[in-house]
């Protein structure tokens, strides 16, 4: 479960790329939120943590990574928390407002997807 989950974040990080490279800012944002939120799963599966439903996921995400994977296990750094809620935010202004994402804006929801997603991974290759 931990590693399916983990290549389906490195999958949503290419497809971030990829719509940044073709132009598609709004695509980019949204998928760098997913890569993030699906890395953050990947990580609390492997501490054997898993939603009993997955309605409203990124909102379990939310409530139980940040003390679980941060403040309780001190296995991420802080801001790992912010960029998550960073990612999300922006997610919901790609997908539901008239605003479209600039160049910029999706080139710092990149950075902010691969930072938390190497993150995550140190995590879970260590041993």
């Amino acid at each position: 479960m931990v590693e399916n989950l983990w290549q389906k974040a490195k999958q949503s990080l290419r497809v971030a790329e990829l719509a940044y490279q073709n132009g598609c800012y709004d695509e980019a944002v949204s998928r760098s939120y997913f890569a993030a939120l699906k890395g953050a799963l990947a990580l609390m599966a492997s501490l054997g943590l898993r939603p009993k439903e997955t309605s409203r996921i990124g909102y379990w995400v939310q409530a139980h990574f940040a003390n679980e994977c941060i403040h309780r296990r001190k296995l991420m750094p802080a801001e790992s928390a912010r960029i998550l809620a960073d990612l999300r935010d922006l997610r919901v202004r790609a997908e539901y407002t008239a605003e479209l994402m600039t160049e910029r804006t999706a080139r710092q929801a990149l950075k902010m997807a691969r930072e938390f997603l190497s993150a995550v991974e140190r995590r879970l290759t260590s041993p």
